[in-house]
């Protein structure tokens, strides 16, 4: 059985396919759900990677190795060149 979490990165891997990259938008009217997950990667990426337990939500090495597998983006497109979750 999928967990949700398997559910939207298969979804963000047909985003993928479909735009060519993995930058959804938040407002993304094909599948709204998409681009807030998308966004919650990458606060929990932050968190995890800052060693606080408390706001990583889940964020395993294993998921990260399959978001960054796909090519995902840790920096928002959106948000500033220089930001980084590093």
């Amino acid at each position: 059985q999928q967990t949700a979490w398997d559910e939207r990165f298969e979804e963000l891997k047909l985003f993928k396919a479909k735009h060519g990259h993995a930058n959804v938008p938040q407002r993304f009217q094909d599948n709204p759900k998409l681009g807030p997950w998308v966004n919650t990667q990458r606060y929990c990426y932050k968190h995890y990677k800052a060693g606080n337990k408390q706001k990583r939500n889940g964020m395993l090495e294993e998921r990260i190795d399959k978001l960054e597998s796909i090519g995902f983006n840790w920096v928002s497109e959106n948000g500033s060149k220089q930001q980084t979750w590093d």
